[in-house]
């Protein structure tokens, strides 16, 4: 049965405060408990935004449509204007 640091007096069993001056009683230190690291697993996906593209649809479309008719032209070019180009078929 601990005693009292403060008054002196014998309190019962493990008590957190003297029974009779009400001063915290000193506690056995225990080691402190090993603690393992908690690994938290996401069940759901979370969505990841998509990097803004530098160039609008709205480019895109008209470098895609640019490409087209230059290539158009050529195909043209080479159908009717067969000697235009100095290379041969």
């Amino acid at each position: 049965m601990p005693f009292c640091p403060n008054c002196g007096k014998q309190n019962q069993g493990n008590v957190l405060f003297c029974t009779y001056c009400g001063k915290a009683m000193p506690q056995k230190s225990s080691p402190a408990p090993i603690s393992q690291p908690v690994i938290q697993t996401n069940t759901s996906p979370q969505r990841v935004p998509a990097p803004k593209s530098r160039v609008s649809n709205n480019t895109k479309k008209a470098v895609i449509t640019g490409i087209l008719i230059v290539g158009l032209i050529i195909i043209v070019l080479l159908i009717y204007y067969p000697g235009i180009f100095p290379w041969k078929w």
